[in-house]
């Protein structure tokens, strides 16, 4: 078996850190090394991992953020696999073992994920899973241009070809993973999981609970990779087409999401169409937009609070994109993928006469729509009785 080396970066997550430190050491695959970087931390941190004694190994560094702190475990290890692990995150009992099969499987893939589902911060499950479902290879550049859905801790990494591209870009604060896994594709192969066996906290501390930051994170990646976004899109390639396209979808998101700010939404939303016309048909995006508010780790449509308030937001964000982009070609295909998403919520939520009315509007704008099996089914199980077609959850945006 290939020796395996658990990073964990900490930054004054003391409260936190033992669980993560407990979780790598309850694996049904023991590691060979569990190495916590201490990345300038104010509080106690040093004191609670050294109760763990010579079982962890404890680094400490002038504050470099999580690029910095990872590379510093990294190129510390003596592990041919790595495993990261925030310190405010957990592995389930199987996650290691179940990763060095994947390995075992597909050895000349760089990267290993797979899914998790959120936790608040007691530590109580969420309903919410995020990262993966798992994409193809062939298809994971395209898919992570869009967005970043791979959350660091449930990644295992081989050690050389990783330190080999540069490991992280320690002048990001954030995104610092998005940024390579891009570099790693789309040459690199990046496997993934469809299980859940880790446990990613939700809290109020979290990197990606600040937003101007996260944007500005998010674009400097973006401008890293493909340049800044002057010029017209139609001269652009289509990678970065798709790239400014995610950007834009992302902050669109953010600011209903984390702010209940919609007026700030509307510029990146129309912007996303003009980068990236194939983003009418993403029915994630307008899904998203549909659960408004609800917040990360409760992302479900069967609990959202204030969906009339949300249509009503959505109906203006869709009116204007109409009356500025009426001969835009992609125009009926955002009308129409936006009354199928909040068709499925209102069903999701059990209001029958609501979902047909959307989605006898989405079939107005993209009468095809009816001769899609899914879409077919349940616009006619609305006229019969009420069920839940369970939530067509996002898992994309929250590693973002």
């Amino acid at each position: 078996m290939p020796a395996v080396s658990v990073i964990i970066p900490n930054y004054n997550q003391s409260h936190f850190v033992s669980r993560a430190i407990l979780s790598a050491l309850s694996q049904s695959h023991t590691p060979d090394e569990i190495i916590v970087v201490d990345d300038g931390s104010s509080d106690n941190s040093r004191e609670v991992v050294a109760r763990f004694g010579d079982r962890v190994r404890y680094l400490r560094q002038k504050n470099r953020g999580l690029a910095g702190a990872r590379n510093t475990g990294i190129q510390a290890s003596a592990g041919e696999l790595i495993g990261l692990l925030d310190a405010d995150d957990e592995w389930r009992p199987e996650y290691l073992e179940a990763m060095i099969s994947l390995a075992g499987e597909h050895p000349d893939a760089l990267v290993y994920y797979c899914t998790a589902r959120c936790m608040d911060v007691d530590g109580q499950d969420m309903p919410q899973f995020v990262g993966g479902p798992p994409v193809e290879p062939h298809a994971l550049y395209q898919r992570l241009l869009r967005a970043n859905f791979i959350i660091p801790s449930t990644v295992l990494l081989r050690r050389k070809p990783i330190m080999e591209a540069g490991m992280f870009d320690s002048t990001l604060r954030s995104c610092e993973d998005w940024d390579l896994w891009l570099r790693l594709l789309p040459t690199g192969k990046l496997i993934g999981s469809p299980k859940s066996m880790v446990r990613y906290r939700v809290h109020g501390n979290s990197l990606s609970t600040r937003v101007q930051g996260m944007h500005d994170a998010a674009r400097q990646v973006v401008e890293k990779h493909f340049g800044s976004d002057e010029g017209t899109p139609q001269r652009w390639a289509p990678e970065k087409r798709r790239a400014y396209g995610g950007l834009y979808r992302y902050q669109a998101i953010t600011f209903i999401q984390r702010q209940n700010n919609w007026e700030a939404a509307v510029t990146p939303f129309h912007k996303a169409f003009e980068a990236d016309p194939s983003l009418a048909l993403d029915l994630d995006f307008f899904y998203e937009l549909a659960l408004g508010t609800q917040p990360v780790g409760h992302r479900d449509a069967s609990a959202v609070q204030e969906f009339e308030a949300n249509a009503t937001h959505m109906g203006t964000l869709l009116r204007t994109m109409a009356a500025s982009r009426k001969r835009a070609p992609w125009r009926s295909d955002v009308l129409a993928t936006a009354y199928h998403a909040l068709g499925l919520v209102a069903y999701n939520l059990g209001d029958r006469k609501l979902s047909r009315g959307y989605f006898l509007r989405a079939l107005f704008y993209k009468p095809e729509l009816l001769f899609k099996t899914r879409v077919a089914g349940i616009f006619m199980k609305s006229f019969l009785r009420k069920q839940n077609v369970g939530a067509n959850k996002t898992r994309a945006d929250i590693a973002l």
